[in-house]
């Protein structure tokens, strides 16, 4: 005898669109959810940079994400639930060797049913007012320290933009709970210990007090967290995905005193800051490749000082007026062998449901993701959009889904 018919373990915006598309495909089960803090999404959910795209050289990567842009933007209408959808596109530059190489993917783009724009120099200006394509501004010697080099063109995504992931995976619990008239149940600070797994087939879940609870399934999607969980549960060696958990960290700064510049697109520059208006001010952010895997959380003030600032200045003059006013960090649930999402259940253990793995493309993916873990958890099959090459078994396969041009 069972106590639930599924367990969903974590309150962030994964777990959030698996519950709401159970609700939606109509699901008669009695469904956990179970989440450790003391509301939900204040996990990695709420500390992204909230931004979307489906410019990606995968076709996975851009069915995911064009599905899920196109639930974004009805969102509001569909479940009366503001998450401060701004669809302004994505710009990345690039440097000329960079963009000669992307313009040869165009077809497939276009193929795949994504919208591109190639920009010249002078484009890429327009879309940035302030930003110097060039560098024959910078003094050679600060040029050669920072390594910058010119901006050749840029590839501009018209569909992409930014929204509040927190906000929407708020809304999805929401309405996913009223939807399924009392067969649904939130419990807040509530940790899981462990997974009771026996004979290959997962059985139940003990938590920290001791508590154990039966189900006939369970999902994961604990995101950062995932693989401790599944570790402490005898799950081991090549059976874990290849996630570890590294900090990622964001920083708000004024706007530098530039005409236009509260409007233009998330903008990725040289040695990959990106960067977009957040309100009134601006949000900056850069993966640390020398981030060592962990859960800490502390945000430096010095590395935005050092590794980002410099560049910065030098590439859009103004930005010296600006002054980092505050920052945060958060954990990307990070594949090491292909930075992509690994999802499905598990093949060696039995109602083991898992989403991890994201690598930063959790929030933009969560719709699409959100609908293929549901039918996977009510049916055992993807309908819309199959997933089974994100399963683990593309590691043991030796077929990783690596992204190329844009990552």
């Amino acid at each position: 005898m069972t106590d639930f018919d599924l367990i969903i373990i974590g309150g962030g915006i994964i777990g959030g669109s698996t519950l709401y598309h159970l609700s939606q495909l109509g699901y008669k089960g009695r469904v956990l959810v179970l989440e450790r803090e003391d509301a939900l999404s204040k996990g990695s959910t709420a500390l992204s940079a909230g931004g979307f795209r489906n410019i990606w050289t995968t076709p996975i990567n851009m069915r995911l994400t064009s599905y899920s842009i196109r639930k974004l933007a009805k969102f509001r209408e569909e479940l009366d639930w503001p998450i401060g959808f701004d669809q302004r596109g994505y710009l990345f530059c690039q440097t000329e060797d960079k963009f000669e190489n992307a313009k040869t993917f165009g077809a497939e783009w276009e193929k795949n049913g994504v919208r591109i724009e190639f920009l010249e120099p002078r484009e890429v200006e327009k879309k940035v007012p302030g930003l110097k394509a060039g560098i024959d501004h910078i003094d050679p010697e600060v040029s050669e320290l920072l390594g910058m080099k010119a901006i050749g063109g840029g590839v501009f995504g018209p569909d992409c933009g930014a929204f509040d992931p927190s906000a929407a995976a708020v809304g999805y619990f929401e309405r996913a709970i009223e939807g399924m008239s009392g067969r649904a149940e939130l419990r807040l600070r509530t940790e899981v210990k462990r997974l009771h797994i026996e004979d290959g087939e997962y059985r139940g879940i003990e938590l920290s007090d001791g508590t154990m609870l039966k189900s006939e399934k369970v999902f994961v999607a604990a995101g950062a967290w995932t693989n401790a969980l599944l570790e402490v549960s005898g799950v081991r060696g090549d059976d874990l995905p290849p996630v570890v958990p590294l900090k990622r960290m964001l920083f708000i700064t004024n706007l530098p005193p530039i005409e236009g510049f509260d409007r233009i697109p998330m903008t990725i520059i040289d040695d990959g800051i990106y960067f977009r208006p957040e309100g009134p001010n601006l949000l900056i952010g850069r993966a640390d490749p020398f981030t060592e895997a962990g859960f800490d959380l502390t945000a430096d003030a010095q590395y935005y000082e050092e590794k980002i600032n410099f560049v910065m200045q030098e590439r859009v003059p103004g930005m010296e007026r600006c002054r980092l006013m505050s920052m945060w960090a958060g954990l990307y649930d990070t594949n090491e062998v292909d930075h992509n999402a690994v999802l499905g259940e598990h093949p060696h253990y039995k109602n083991l449901l898992f989403a991890t793995g994201f690598s930063g493309h959790g929030a933009m993916e969560a719709p699409a993701a959100g609908l293929a873990m549901a039918e996977l958890a009510m049916t055992g099959a993807y309908q819309t959009i199959d997933c089974s090459e994100l399963s683990i078994r593309r590691f043991w396969e030796k077929r990783p889904i690596h992204e190329t041009i844009v990552i």
